[in-house]
C-alpha cells in the first residue's frame, strides 16, 4: 500500500467473529487510514470482534492485514479516537 493512501480518509466497521452475533452500528469515519488502523488495534484486543476498514478507494483490507500493518503504519502518538471503536 502506498504511503499517501495512509493519509486518505477511511472508515472502520466492527463485526463479531461468530455468525450468531452482529453489531449493527454504522462505520466510524476517520480522517486517515492511519487513524482507522489505530482504532482497529483496540478492537483486535477482543478475540470475538473483527475490525474491517474501508479505504477512500473502496479497498477492504481484512483483519489479518490490519494486524500486520499496526507496527508499520501507526506512529506511537496516533490513536486517541480508538476508544470510540472498542465496542
Amino acid at each position: 500500500m502506498e504511503i499517501e493512501t495512509l493519509e486518505r480518509p477511511a472508515s472502520l466497521k466492527v463485526w463479531h467473529a461468530g455468525a450468531a452475533r452482529f453489531l449493527s452500528r454504522h462505520p466510524v469515519q476517520f480522517a486517515s487510514l492511519r487513524e482507522a488502523i489505530a482504532a482497529a488495534a483496540a478492537v483486535l484486543a477482543h478475540p470475538d470482534r473483527q475490525p474491517w476498514i474501508v479505504t477512500a478507494d473502496g479497498d477492504l483490507p481484512p483483519p489479518n492485514w490490519i494486524s500486520g500493518s499496526l507496527k508499520r503504519a501507526v506512529p506511537a502518538s496516533a490513536g486517541s479516537r480508538e476508544a470510540r471503536c472498542s465496542l
